[in-house]
């Protein structure tokens, strides 16, 4: 494999996954693989997103969908109600058509709601989700130009630091280009509630990797349609298993393309994701919709999965990257005491592409330890991996072992339980080198030796840090130990008492200058309740 000519077409990024291919040698293979997850979402401005937009950008303006309310879409939200509730049918409908004699131009959904909670804001209220989301549906048209229309990308007037994203790029490309000459990266968006719209968005944004960008329509209803031999069927599976309206109308081609897909059978849809080089988990704000894409109604996995799973380059954009775990957790986000007063923690199976943890998006900002921890105590599972936000976490599979880097601006956090109640803590920097092995985290050799020197900060005070399961200090409290070569500490969550302690095996390296950038290997971790 000729890594060195590579090397002159990527940057800085791209000389660390030099660096990280040289950990192992003949990591190149095509049965190898590298798995590449970030912390949040893609938010760039574009002309299909100008809600990510800075407000006096050119594209702040667009409208990334348009609505009618003209006689035809009135009546059309009359064909379908979704529930049994008449009396929220006639008054949307009456309130409909109130609007439709002031306001006979094509809205956003922005104008379009304001429109409507300015005559009716208490009945739009009354409306159950499924209803709601059924209107919004059946009033949206086709965008006039169509397929025709020009999708640009404002990435410097987008609303969401960018930096971190261009660097991921950069390292999907490398890690792509040594694949193939001529890479595909198929994206999978059905972790978003409407697929076929964010297949547009994902195609635009990820043309910036520089390589053959492609959607797949592997939603819900494909899935259950194909493997039901019914392909007549799908304008059906769609409304049943993804509670999505009129989309044949507003996504003609999109609908075309999943149907062709559909009567083209199991097996080229197999063949056709082990043609591509890569494929992205896109989205992250519908797990139901993607878990649907790969299990069906009994939690048996779909003929595809392995496919996905095996993929050369797979790429998971926030919670979706949760999704390549052998489990991930579902609970709904709650407060850290409630989560360790309760042995409740729900999860189901994933791809399995991560066989030795959970994985968790927007880790420190979700305040995620307590979560993740109690996972780890309830379940088999080995360890947990938390990657912050505007962050990526990279794992390079090979026959050598796993390795793991970070990319972007913060940080990934590494969580294995010794004890009932008892965790080891370990933190990786952007830029960090580390590895897993016998259910512990560790730093690479070659990130400890080129750790910067220690600074000189004051000792931290003897205090009770109260509040420690909120808004990041738990990150903000390690960082400070890391950098004070601190021993302990103890914060307060309600009424449990968190210790962290620094034992033999604790370890602290200055990796980057930033205040995210201190790596912590194995400090010790433990909650106690208040007696």
């Amino acid at each position: 494999m000729a890594f060195f000519s590579l090397a002159s077409r990527i940057t800085t990024t791209g000389l660390l996954f030099l660096a990280l291919l040289n950990c192992h040698n003949g990591f190149a293979a095509n049965n190898e693989q590298t798995l590449i997850m970030t912390g949040s979402a893609i938010e760039t401005c574009t002309t299909l997103s100008p809600q990510f937009c800075k407000l006096d950008a050119p594209l702040g303006s667009e409208k990334s969908a348009v609505f009618a309310l003209s006689s035809d879409a009135i009546a059309r939200v009359k064909q379908q109600w979704p529930t049994d509730n008449q009396n929220h049918l006639a008054a949307t409908v009456t309130n409909l058509k109130t609007l439709a004699t002031t306001h006979p131009e094509l809205l956003s959904k922005r104008e379009l709601l304001w429109a409507w909670r300015d005559i009716a804001n208490l009945q739009m209220s009354e409306l159950s989700q499924l209803e709601f989301e059924y209107v919004i549906d059946m009033l949206q048209v086709a965008q006039p130009d169509g397929q025709n229309r020009v999708l640009n990308i404002d990435a410097k007037n987008s609303k969401a630091d960018q930096n971190w994203l261009a660097d991921s790029y950069k390292f999907i490309a490398a890690s792509l280009k040594v694949k193939a000459q001529s890479p595909k990266l198929l994206v999978i968006s059905s972790a978003s509630r409407d697929p076929y719209f964010a297949a547009s968005y994902y195609e635009t944004v990820l043309s910036q990797v520089g390589v053959t960008v492609q959607w797949l329509a592997l939603t819900p209803a494909l899935a259950q349609a194909i493997t039901a031999g019914q392909c007549d069927a799908l304008d059906k599976y769609r409304t049943q298993s993804m509670s999505l309206y009129n989309r044949e109308t507003v996504f003609p081609k999109r609908v075309a393309t999943e149907q062709a897909l559909c009567e083209q059978g199991i097996e080229q849809l197999i063949t056709k994701i082990k043609g591509s080089t890569g494929v992205v988990l896109a989205g992250g704000h519908d797990q139901q919709n993607l878990y649907r894409s790969f299990f069906d109604e009994q939690s048996k996995p779909y003929p595809w999965l392995s496919a996905v799973r095996d993929t050369p380059v797979l790429i998971a954009e926030n919670q979706s990257a949760e999704f390549l775990a052998m489990e991930h957790i579902i609970n709904q986000q709650q407060n850290a005491a409630d989560v360790l007063n309760n042995d409740d923690v729900t999860h189901r199976a994933g791809l399995n592409s991560v066989d030795f943890a959970f994985i968790k998006s927007q880790f420190s900002e979700t305040n995620s330890t307590a979560l993740v921890t109690k996972a780890l105590q309830s379940t088999n599972q080995q360890a947990g991996l938390g990657i912050d936000v505007n962050t990526a976490l990279v794992v390079i599979k090979s026959e050598q072992g796993d390795l793991m880097t970070v990319l972007g601006e913060r940080g990934v956090i590494g969580l294995t339980a010794n004890t009932e109640q008892n965790f080891s803590y370990s933190y990786w920097p952007s830029s960090s080198v580390f590895h897993y092995s016998n259910k512990v985290f560790s730093l690479n050799k070659r990130s400890a030796e080129n750790a910067l020197p220690n600074i000189k900060i004051p000792s931290l005070p003897t205090q009770r840090f109260s509040n420690i399961l909120t808004n990041n200090k738990l990150r903000s409290l390690t960082q400070a130990m890391c950098l004070s070569q601190g021993t302990a500490a103890v914060g307060q969550q309600d009424g449990f008492l968190v210790n962290l302690n620094a034992t033999e095996a604790t370890a602290y390296k200055r990796i980057n200058a930033t205040q995210f950038g201190c790596a912590i290997a194995q400090l010790e971790l433990s909650f106690s309740t208040i007696e």
